[in-house]
């Protein structure tokens, strides 16, 4: 395909994914504050286990 199509399908694709995000972004921030939270619990278990880990050495 020519290059210029690609560029333009881009840039509606950028477009589409600002206006919903505009449009959806009470649930949004909800979701991305939840993730946070999921990621933060994650990595404190693990640090958690490998402290656990060291100190029973």
């Amino acid at each position: 395909m020519n290059k210029y199509i690609w560029i333009l399908l881009g840039v509606v694709l950028v477009l589409l994914g600002i206006s919903g995000i505009w449009f959806f972004r009470y649930e949004l921030l909800s979701f991305i504050k939840g993730v946070i939270g999921i990621i933060l619990l994650m990595i404190g278990a693990i640090m958690l286990v490998m402290g656990l880990y060291e100190f029973g050495e």
